[in-house]
C-alpha cells in the first residue's frame, strides 16, 4: 500500500492521512506489527499514532471542547477533528467509548 504525502502531491486536498489509516486498521483488529509492515512505518510510529488517538478519546470522555484539546495536547485543531470523526464513527455512545478505553488499559476511575 502506497501512502501519499502532502510533499509529493500538493493539490490532493483532504484525504486519508497516515493517522487515519493507522487508527482504522487498529480498530479493525490489526496489530501494531501488522500495520507497520503494511504501511512501511516503524512499530514505534504506529504506536505513537494510536497513543495520540487514545489520549484524545480520554479527553473526549471527560468532555473537553475541541479547542481546549488542541491547546492541552499541542496538536492542531484539524488533527483533533480528524480523530474525533473516527471516534464518532466507531464509538457512537459513551458506553462504547468507555468500553474501548477500558480495553486499552485506561483506568477511567483513577482519571476521574
Amino acid at each position: 500500500m502506497l501512502l501519499p504525502t502532502a510533499g509529493t502531491i500538493l493539490d490532493m486536498g483532504r484525504t486519508l492521512t497516515h493517522k487515519t489509516i493507522v487508527v482504522e486498521m487498529s480498530l479493525s483488529g490489526m496489530s501494531t506489527q501488522e500495520i507497520a509492515r503494511r504501511i512501511y512505518h516503524s512499530p514505534e510510529a504506529v504506536d505513537q499514532y494510536l497513543k495520540t488517538f487514545d489520549r484524545l478519546l480520554v479527553l473526549r470522555h471527560f468532555g473537553l471542547p475541541k479547542k481546549l484539546m488542541a491547546q492541552v495536547t499541542g496538536h492542531s485543531l484539524s488533527l483533533i477533528e480528524e480523530h474525533l470523526a473516527i471516534a464518532d464513527k466507531h464509538f457512537p455512545t459513551t458506553e462504547a467509548l468507555t468500553q474501548y478505553l477500558t480495553s486499552r488499559g485506561v483506568d477511567l476511575e483513577e482519571a476521574g
